[in-house]
């Protein structure tokens, strides 16, 4: 069973007023309607999981909104009047009866148009508890031809009306018809919608009840003149007892261009003209009457019988200029990508149809006649300091138009640009496609439109590489200098000639590589060149005297540039400082000595501190502009809500560069966050993101959109993987130990899983929820790493726990170095007790582990053989550690997140490694971790489109039926 949208017909009981729609909620099952559920509204729909936003469904809500007899007697209430008048008061006087009707038509006109397009459901006669499949019209909609038939008799004319359907005939007496609306007019006829075009449908009213209707002798002529010779213009008439005078010369034809509304585009047919009559090719109706009475009531009716094979030839004579037929005998272009083809086909041929003998009819748009003039475009574009100026002018026909004044219709799509206020002018497809991302992401204040320097990809197509003026340098530009006191890989001196590029272009950077290839010594060589190269107005200088015999004046310069990392990353990045760029002033803003450094941070070349502090002395680093602002593990800026996402975009800076293996961790809301912060605005408010990149991408895998935001980012994001850079780099093997839980552990696990079943699917999506729903979900990772960890006093044992034991045993017999990974310190501490019992020397590293100490427990680990195990848990070890002593890798449970994985195995695996390394995870069966890790595997798409990396959604909950299943 599942919900859609129905619409149903409700009939009026107020005079003259047609069946108005009402929107409801209905179940289905195979296809077929079962019953209502609600009538619909917007709460409603926001909790049913319909889609219908940017649907042609969010039309057909509002057009029932503004039909419901409620809305339509709000609408048209008298201004004066205070209190509510019905709808049927209303209709008492005749000028506001016309004014709603002709509201009504067309609204419903628009209604019944919409429903056939799609062919949605609509029912007629439909109340609650009535099986609705009953009650289901056909909404593919059948066209009816009327057929006036007269036969003349003694006594005067007798005519009926017949219903043509290809070649069937319907008496309307003998059907089941019920009007719905009169002009256009719809049927519903036989349970089908139908629709007879040029025929008001009240005239059928009389043959509801009758096959004919007689004309006295003496009431022919004004009845003929007054009823039926207005219908004769577009409808079939066979006659019997009349003269009949038959014409079929085509006098004239002209090409009509339509609009062809089930394709959103324009289409051609051909008006064929025949002594004052009009047949369009596509009709099935083959003849049109008149009729003429004299003076003695002599009737004569003149015929015109349509002549096929002239009006064939001509036909062909266009499809052998390219067209082809529809199936519903329409011109169109095959493979025309633009709507509008057929207007510039027109208006590229306008001298040929002319010699040809073609009249041309154009559509009119907005009440406004079309402007089919070649335009021309003349575009030039300047480069100030951080934006380029574009302006324009666009000559059509005798017009000279500003080119910013067609930015909003390109923007919004709306190609239908007013010249004035009789005519319209149809934007060129090559325009909407070549400035609607520069007209998307530029800035428009009066006449003046700008873009910003950090989308400079966006006018790659519109300018010259001079006029931009960013400098794309050969990897052979980057020479490193003599006091970078490292040898560069390949990769890393490419990296380095990137971040160089995007300095001297004064843009912001994202170095994104993987885990372990070195980000901070490609940033250290960045800065090293940074303050050789520094802007002489820009230079913090400091006079001092080394000695009696140095030059009391001599001058020394600082870089002055700002680091922003996790406390845990402080002394590593500052040991990586001074190995490679010993010359180098570093101060360390952390502790309580950050006190006395508050004056003085403009007189160092590097001042690292962590995203705590920074938050908390906000206020000290906006003193100073900095010349440099780095942001290593840049993820911790993810949350655009955060303190320190807000606090870190007030720091004033030249430069930026951010540092993350994972810049999109979750979500493309990351993404944002991270070109917000090095080049900001380029990628629009978050709001804009959202609709524009994060919902069509993540909700509906729109390639376009990728290819949009690929265009945007990929210059200012370098992503580069170890099998792509480090050949050299040891195999790395991964496997899965699948263990099995015993019996008593089983037990509890099930227990506790149907518990958290019942109370958890019941839940609503609010946050307090989420929190529970978390927390019920580690208890059963818990219990199925070792029931312990969920219940101290439990007596169960763990299946999990037997299989580590035997691994780590064989490990540490054959003298094998480590790193054993969980997401829970108190599962660690369960083998490390074991090491204890077993006299086997470990290490361990948690949240807890001060930050002094880090350091010499990873120098530790790595220079002492004895030392078999690091015990380190995922959330405070996967990041900054270089430990290539361990050559195994292993991972005690799965975390949600697959990057955390990829982070901790990169500690081992990463340049300096010299054994090949094996990675294990071990799983539970029939658990939770099982479910954890086949979500690992469908959830790693979004971000590989974008720069290469994975990712998972950004709710578990989501997916919280199947981990419970």
């Amino acid at each position: 069973m599942e919900n859609i949208i129905c619409y149903h017909l409700v009939e009026q009981k107020i005079p003259g007023v047609p069946p108005l729609p009402v929107a409801f909620l209905v179940s289905t099952k195979n296809e077929q309607l079962q019953y209502i559920e609600k009538q619909i509204t917007e709460t409603i729909l926001s909790y049913s999981g319909v889609e219908y936003q940017n649907t042609d469904h969010e039309q057909l809500l509002n057009l029932c909104n503004q039909l419901h007899p409620i809305a339509l007697g709000k609408r048209f209430q008298p201004k004066k009047s205070r209190k509510k008048t019905p709808l049927i008061a209303l209709f008492l006087d005749t000028r506001t009866k016309e004014v709603i009707l002709n509201f009504i038509i067309r609204k419903l006109t628009s209604f019944y148009k919409t429903i056939t397009k799609n062919e949605f459901p609509l029912c007629f006669g439909a109340e609650r508890n009535i099986y609705l499949e009953t009650t289901r019209i056909q909404t593919k909609l059948t066209l009816l031809e009327p057929i006036l038939q007269f036969t003349k008799t003694t006594n005067g004319i007798n005519y009926a009306f017949t219903l043509r359907e290809g070649k069937k005939n319907y008496l309307p007496k003998d059907q089941v018809i019920i009007i719905l609306l009169n002009t256009p007019s719809y049927l519903l006829m036989n349970g089908r919608l139908c629709s007879v075009p040029h025929l008001n449908a009240n005239k059928l009213i009389p043959f509801f009840t009758k096959e004919q209707i007689n004309i006295p002798e003496k009431h022919c002529k004004s009845y003929l003149e007054k009823i039926i010779i207005p219908l004769l213009k577009n409808i079939e008439i066979q006659t019997e007892g009349f003269d009949i005078i038959i014409e079929n010369q085509i006098s004239a034809y002209t090409l009509k261009i339509t609009d062809n509304f089930k394709q959103d585009g324009y289409v051609a047919t051909v008006l064929f003209e025949y002594n004052h009559q009009i047949f369009e090719y596509h009709w099935s109706k083959t003849t049109a009457s008149t009729i003429e009475v004299d003076h003695t009531n002599k009737i004569t009716i003149r015929q015109v019988q349509r002549n096929r094979t002239k009006e064939k030839e001509i036909v062909q004579f266009l499809i052998d200029q390219g067209f082809q037929l529809n199936a519903s005998l329409f011109l169109e272009f095959p493979m025309d990508t633009d709507p509008y083809g057929m207007l510039s086909w027109v208006k590229s041929h306008r001298r040929f149809l002319k010699e040809h003998q073609f009249d041309v009819e154009l559509p009119v748009i907005d009440g406004k006649e079309i402007l089919l003039a070649t335009p021309e475009l003349h575009i030039n574009t300047t480069a100030e300091k951080d934006w380029f100026d574009i302006k324009g002018i666009v000559s059509v026909g005798h017009h000279q138009i500003p080119f910013y004044k067609f930015i909003p219709f390109i923007r919004d799509n709306n190609r239908h640009f007013p010249i004035d206020k009789e005519t319209v002018f149809i934007i060129p497809l090559p325009w909407m496609q070549t400035y609607k991302a520069m007209a998307t992401y530029g800035k428009q204040k009066g006449e003046r439109f700008t873009v910003s320097k950090s989308n400079y990809t966006l006018l790659e197509n519109i300018t010259t590489p001079e006029v931009l003026d960013i400098q794309k340098h050969d990897l052979t530009d980057y020479q490193p200098s003599k006091l970078l006191k490292a040898d560069l890989r390949p990769y890393q001196h490419e990296g380095v000639t990137w971040l160089i590029q995007h300095y001297q272009n004064a843009l912001g950077a994202c170095l994104a590589d993987d885990m372990g290839l070195g980000k901070t010594l490609q940033t250290i060589a960045m800065l090293v060149y940074a303050k050789e190269n520094l802007p002489t107005s820009n230079v913090v200088q400091d006079k001092i005297q080394f000695d009696l015999f140095s030059d009391p004046l001599e001058v020394k310069t600082y870089l002055n540039a700002l680091i922003v990392l996790p406390s845990s990353l402080v002394f590593n990045w500052a040991n990586e400082i001074q190995k490679f760029a010993p010359h180098f002033a570093i101060a360390l803003f952390t502790g309580t000595k950050r006190k006395e450094l508050k004056s003085y941070l403009n007189t160092y070349d590097v001042i690292l501190t962590t995203y705590s502090i920074l938050n908390r002395d906000l206020n000290t680093f906006l003193k100073f502009e900095f010349q440099y602002l780095v942001l290593d593990e840049s993820q911790q800026i993810k949350n655009k809500e955060s303190k320190i996402f807000q606090a870190i975009n007030q720091v004033r800076t030249a430069h930026k560069i951010s540092l993350s293996g994972t810049p999109i961790e979750n979500s493309l809301s990351d993404l944002w966050s991270q070109m917000q912060f090095i080049n900001p605005g380029m990628l629009g408010s978050f709001r804009f993101f959202k609709e524009q990149f994060k919902i069509p991408i993540e909700k509906e895998q729109d390639t376009e959109r990728i290819k949009e935001l690929k265009l945007l980012v990929d210059p200012f994001i370098l992503r580069r993987t170890k099998e792509q850079v480090a050949k050299d780099l040891p195999k790395l093997s991964e496997q899965v130990i699948f263990t099995e839980m015993l019996p008593k552990q089983e037990n509890y696990y099930e227990t506790e899983k149907s518990a958290a079943r019942n109370a958890l699917l019941s839940l609503d999506q609010n946050p307090k929820n989420k929190i529970k729903i978390l927390n019920t979900l580690m208890k059963l990772r818990q219990i199925a790493n070792h029931p312990v960890l969920a219940n101290s006093s439990a007596t169960e044992g763990s299946g999990k726990f037997i299989d580590i034991i035997e691994f780590l045993t064989t490990l540490n017999k054959a003298d094998k170095k480590a790193l054993v990974f969980s997401s829970f310190v108190s599962h660690l501490e369960i083998y490390q007790n074991w090491c204890d019992q077993q006299n086997t020397r470990y290490t361990s590293l948690t949240g807890q582990t001060p930050a002094k100490k880090r350091e010499q427990i990873v120098a530790d680990f790595q220079e002492k053989k004895d030392i078999r195990f690091f015990f380190i848990s995922l959330k405070a070890g996967g990041v900054g550690l270089n430990l290539t002593e361990a050559s195994y890798v292993l991972l005690l449970d799965p975390w949600w997140n697959p990057f955390a994985e990829q982070q901790a195995i990169a500690r081992a695996h990463r340049i300096g490694q010299t054994n090949n390394v094996l990675v294990t995870r071990f799983i539970t069966k029939n658990s939770i971790e099982e479910k954890i890790l086949k979500l690992q595997e469908n959830k790693k798409q979004l971000s590989e489109n974008i720069i290469d990396v994975n990712s998972i959604p950004e709710y578990v909950t989501a997916e919280l039926e199947e981990l419970l299943s």
